[in-house]
């Protein structure tokens, strides 16, 4: 038996460090429409200079606040944006059943509208910045950034047959200050999976604030009084009540892994004047995973492999295959077909000779019934195959729907370069051809349905294609 260490991969993004270093996104619990998180800092000539940062206000009044689970979407965007090459421009295609699918979430209709609210807050809820928002390409600290949305565009595409949605096709834009950010490397590495798997909404906040505070140190304490004033959770007054919320969290913790190395210690400890309690963490080494291998040199080990298997199977004849009977049938019919069938003869409390049964079985070739591990992989490979073809045909589906809408805004494109005059004639033979090619529909119908502008400048596309193509065939002649 041979160990071999392995490293566990990590889905790792790189995510930009102005979002990391100040609490954006709050937990289900806040309940304003608004937020503001102000900090003070000590300049380089020993004077004191305000930063502050405000999320869902605007002049007009409050739009809301950032969730916890908004993060974890833009996370998952951040991802989906590196994938297809960090573009500096222009948008990112991306369907919301994948994204659902990177932050492993069961896909269905609540899902579907729970990414679908959380895209929406990342697109609308602005955010001013004050003093506080680095910009690396220019190494500045911009003085003030009004109406800074994470997403600065968002189209979500919908395809519906009756009340079932069978496509979504969507796209985003990053902020522009983000992606330059992230471009000129102001940003620090994040584990994906890791935030993925946190189910606590504080858990994310503190693995967050740990990955940052711990970047360059394997020990760190803090009072919870000033860690909740860091984390913006200032409503919890009692060191009763922080002690009761972080007690799951930090278990929940113990053990993750840090962009520089792993949680080994989460802990709570009562502080030395007794008044508060403070958090404990120790970072060590990333784990390697051990995974244990079979190297299979010899019959020794084969006959080992075989009794193993033998034994798990029938917990109460355990020994009773011995080691040179077993080397026998690996030598007559292959360690293979003996596996196979100690996988596969009955193990059912009547079967008193297992070992004669299993010779039976291997001269007889039986053609025994699988197991149920082997029907789980069997039904595994249909569904991953079934998968498979529906992606195809999703993908299939959006390039198809790219191609029109590409072909839509160049005919656009021709159509707006015209003159008044020529539009009007266009739309006017658009709305003749409509009323000859419907004539057997009512007056009423024609009018409300085959003559709205939707219908007329489809036919106008029509129409301009057609002239296309008549230009090409009187040249080619």
């Amino acid at each position: 038996m041979e160990k071999t260490l392995v490293l566990e991969e990590k889905k790792v993004i790189r995510q930009e460090l102005n979002i990391e270093k100040w609490p954006l996104f709050a937990p289900s619990t806040y309940r304003k429409k608004s937020r503001e998180i102000t900090r003070e800092i000590l300049l380089e000539n020993g004077n004191r200079a305000e930063r502050k940062v405000t999320i869902g206000k605007t002049q007009q009044g409050e739009m809301g606040i950032l969730r916890i689970v908004d993060y974890k979407i833009f996370c998952g965007l951040v991802g989906i944006w590196e994938e297809a090459g960090k573009p500096k421009e222009g948008k990112t295609n991306f369907a919301i059943h994948n994204l659902a699918k990177m932050l492993k979430l069961q896909w269905g209709r609540s899902t579907y509208r729970h990414i679908y609210k959380a895209l929406e807050r990342l697109k609308v809820i602005p955010i001013i910045w004050e003093d506080s928002f680095y910009q690396k390409e220019t190494n500045t600290t911009e003085r003030m950034v009004r109406y800074f949305n994470i997403l600065d565009d968002l189209v979500i595409f919908e395809r519906r047959a009756g009340n079932q949605m069978y496509l979504a096709i969507s796209s985003f834009k990053l902020n522009n200050r983000i992606i330059s950010n992230l471009l000129n490397n102001h940003s620090k590495p994040l584990y994906l999976d890791e935030i993925v798997k946190l189910k606590k909404e504080i858990s994310v906040l503190l693995y967050r604030y740990i990955d940052l505070v711990m970047a360059d140190k394997n020990h760190f304490e803090r009072r919870t009084r000033e860690l909740f004033s860091d984390l913006e959770l200032s409503e919890y007054k009692y060191p009763s009540k922080r002690k009761q919320l972080l007690s799951p969290v930090l278990k929940e913790l113990e053990g993750a892994e840090l962009s520089t190395g792993m949680i080994s210690r989460a802990d709570l400890e009562k502080t030395t004047d007794g008044k508060d309690w403070k958090v404990v963490f120790k970072k060590s080494k990333k784990s390697l995973k051990i995974e244990q291998k079979y190297k299979q040199e010899n019959k020794n080990s084969e006959a080992s492999l075989a009794a193993e298997l033998f034994n798990k199977r029938f917990p109460q004849k355990q020994g009773m295959l011995k080691e040179e009977v077993t080397e026998a049938l690996i030598k007559k019919y292959s360690l293979d077909k003996v596996m196979l069938h100690i996988s596969r003869i009955s193990n059912d409390e009547t079967v008193n000779n297992p070992v004669g049964l299993l010779r039976v079985s291997l001269e007889k070739e039986w053609d025994l019934p699988p197991t149920q591990e082997e029907r789980q992989l069997q039904e595994k490979q249909a569904r991953d195959e079934k998968e498979k073809r529906e992606r195809e045909r999703q993908e299939k589906e959006k390039e198809e729907y790219l191609k029109t809408k590409e072909e839509e805004e160049r005919l656009d494109k021709i159509f707006l370069s015209l003159g008044p005059e020529e539009q009007e004639r266009l739309k006017e033979e658009a709305r003749q051809k409509i009323v000859a090619e419907h004539m057997e529909d009512s007056q009423e119908k024609t009018s409300k349905f085959f003559l709205m502008d939707i219908m007329v400048m489809i036919k106008v596309r029509e129409i301009i294609k057609e002239r296309e193509e008549l230009n090409k065939s009187s040249k080619n002649v």
